[in-house]
């Protein structure tokens, strides 16, 4: 092995390697195993992709982005698109993170927060859940030290939110050194009283930094296209670290036309939010427990290898709770309601416990 090799391999030993959901027999439109969006985007964002005629052109972001900022209420210069939300974990590792500094993270975390805070050379401080919840407390003690916290909200792979308040009482207590990067990858599904009001946290908490994905209530997940939301000083710093040109001209288009779709996005989530409840009752019916979700996803306590068959028998994939930190679970996306009905008739026959001995819901 050469001396690049080793440095190389030094630098992976701690980074689990990551498997992506795996698709269904016979295609991926099965697949509740990689929280995909299942309408798709709204027909706008369609037509936009279809008639671009500029692939020979750069892109350019800048008029798209400041359409953005205006939509989620800060300003131009607050903001800052990237390829896909995980484009920012290693831009933030690299320029806040490193040898001798630490990251905190939940335990079990999201995993791109791991890797790219291990790649830098930084030390890993693991925090673990409680309830499928961020111990807020424990994870200020953590922080004292530290240069970052990853803190995704509602949690993945949990689907558990923090609540406002106690998120201000933690940016609050978080030393103004310690970078607190909040995910809100699927914020559009949780409830509105655990959306935090993200324009006022920022200008109370110049350390606190927002990312966000389009993959999820956008259905965007192919065109890997996400956003942060910082200070102006930090937005220019991620700038200058940012490849040129990261986002592409077909993703800008899309975003571009999606933003005048809210109604299309509120019928996808209210459809997600609608079969997760179906879901979340079925699961405490026959006994399993579940972590209450406020995303399109729930995980709940059921070996992989117990319902993978019945849902392979209706070309169904979920995704195995070992993939994520949590072995004897599985996290299963929100899908088409049919195929809802085929994980619920699933879960029926997987169950063990007797019905007349359950109560209505179990929780974690």
């Amino acid at each position: 092995m050469s001396e690049l090799e080793r440095l190389a391999a030094s630098r992976l030993r701690r980074v689990p390697v990551y498997r992506p959901g795996a698709a269904a027999q016979h295609g991926t439109a099965g697949r509740l195993s990689s929280n995909e969006a299942a309408l798709g985007p709204a027909p706008a964002i369609r037509a936009a992709v279809a008639a671009l005629g500029t692939l020979h052109r750069y892109p350019d972001a800048g008029a798209v982005a400041a359409h953005l900022a205006e939509d989620v209420g800060v300003t131009a210069e607050q903001i800052l698109l990237t390829n896909g939300s995980d484009e920012l974990c290693y831009l933030l590792a690299t320029l806040l993170l490193g040898p001798g500094r630490t990251a905190v993270v939940g335990d079990p975390c999201y995993q791109i927060d791991a890797t790219a805070s291990l790649l830098s050379g930084a030390d890993l401080r693991r925090v673990p859940l409680v309830d499928g919840a961020h111990d807020l407390p424990a994870m200020v003690r953590a922080a004292q030290d530290a240069s970052v916290v990853w803190l995704p909200s509602p949690h993945n792979p949990t689907g558990v939110a923090c609540d406002p308040q106690d998120l201000e009482t933690f940016l609050n207590e978080v030393p103004p050194t310690c970078a607190v990067v909040l995910d809100e990858a699927y914020r559009a599904f949780t409830d509105p009283g655990l959306r935090p009001d993200i324009p006022r946290l920022l200008s109370r908490h110049p350390h606190l930094v927002v990312q966000r994905t389009l993959s999820k209530d956008w259905a965007l997940a192919g065109l890997r296209v996400g956003y942060v939301l910082a200070s102006q000083g930090l937005v220019r710093a991620l700038r200058r670290a940012r490849p040129p040109f990261s986002v592409n001209s077909v993703a800008l288009a899309a975003l571009h036309a999606g933003l005048g779709q809210e109604a299309w996005r509120g019928m996808a989530v209210d459809r997600v939010r609608h079969e997760r409840t179906r879901l979340e009752h079925e699961l405490g019916r026959v006994g399993i427990r579940y972590f209450p979700s406020q995303a399109s996803f729930v995980t709940a306590r059921i070996d992989h290898a117990r319902i993978a068959p019945p849902l392979a028998a209706s070309r169904i994939a979920v995704r195995p709770g070992e993939d994520l930190g949590l072995p004897g679970w599985v996290r299963i996306s929100i899908g088409w309601a049919p195929q809802m009905a085929l994980v619920r008739q699933a879960l029926r026959r997987t169950a063990t416990v007797p019905h007349q001995q359950l109560p209505e819901r179990s929780a974690p």
